[in-house]
């Protein structure tokens, strides 16, 4: 007999299961609930979300081909741990893509809404200051980005970047435990605030080449630690 399911639990209410699993699973990844490494047990997420184990199956391997669920020999599935490779591969293409739509942005500047970018980049820097909760501020620096990204109007390219943002989910949420970048991060808001304010081309390409570069110098080394350090516990 199936067990009734918690108040506090993340029921699934929705029409279509199949998909409603895929999303609640793909939520509870991005937001960290289920963290890299963790085992993902088929029979007690049926239990967790009140189906059967078919649609949980299902999203699992739809979730694998989304880079966010690896089979392993022995163990099932899992939530993907932070890879170099993947890493790489991910931030490589966004930072092709993103210079893309920085060169159609640039074509006419007044479609980004630069009150509203003004208004996240304070919310940005308050959040910051108070160490709010660091998936409110992840969303936060995420709507600042897309905020100058959808003002190139390119439909395509604003669905591959959602998607590689979501790839890149918790490679982000793993930086945030380094106190450290704070201050980095936050030049680098400022400066594409400031480049989209003067409408200068040269000036927000500038400040996403720091963020690429920071990428290269200092997160990829960040990640090839933590890959290192997994391969030995």
């Amino acid at each position: 007999m199936q067990q009734p399911v918690n108040s506090s639990d993340p029921v699934i209410d929705h029409i279509n299961i199949q998909d409603a699993v895929v999303n609640k699973l793909r939520q509870m990844i991005l937001t960290g609930h289920l963290k890299p490494g963790d085992r993902l047990r088929q029979d007690e997420l049926a239990n967790t979300f009140g189906v059967s184990t078919m649609p949980i199956r299902e999203a699992l391997r739809q979730l694998q081909a989304e880079g966010l669920v690896t089979f392993r020999p022995r163990r099932g599935a899992i939530v993907a741990s932070l890879a170099v490779s993947d890493y790489e591969e991910i931030y490589h293409i966004r930072e092709a893509l993103e210079r893309l739509a920085c060169r159609w942005v640039a074509e006419d500047f007044d479609r980004i809404p630069i009150d509203q970018l003004k208004l996240l980049l304070e919310e940005i820097e308050t959040a910051e200051a108070n160490q709010d909760d660091i998936h409110r501020r992840l969303q936060l620096v995420r709507e600042f980005f897309f905020t100058v990204f959808e003002a190139s109007e390119k439909e395509h390219l604003l669905r591959i970047l959602s998607n590689l943002w979501d790839l890149s989910q918790q490679y982000r949420l793993y930086f945030y435990t380094f106190p450290e970048l704070d201050s980095q991060r936050l030049t680098n808001y400022r400066n594409i605030y400031q480049a989209c304010q003067d409408r200068d081309p040269e000036a927000l390409i500038s400040a996403f080449r720091v963020i690429w570069t920071v990428r290269e110098d200092t997160l990829i080394p960040l990640v090839r630690e933590k890959e290192n350090e997994n391969q030995t516990t």
